[in-house]
């Protein structure tokens, strides 16, 4: 487990913007199909967004 926790450090700690990511690929998706928005979110999530952050990025697409 040593490996996989300096992993999601590493993630932690790289300096990326998640919400602008999840944001970005909520745009994405939308591009070439249509999801409502929970749809959208639960698929954010699924993608490894944390649920703020997917929630963020979905409906920021929408706005």
């Amino acid at each position: 487990m040593l490996i996989l926790g300096s992993i999601h450090n590493a993630v932690d700690h790289c300096g990326a913007d998640w919400y602008h990511q999840a944001y970005k690929k909520a745009k994405s998706y939308l591009s070439f199909t249509y999801f409502l928005l929970d749809e959208l979110i639960e698929q954010l999530e699924f993608e490894g967004f944390t649920y703020d952050q997917a929630v963020y990025g979905a409906n920021r697409a929408y706005a």
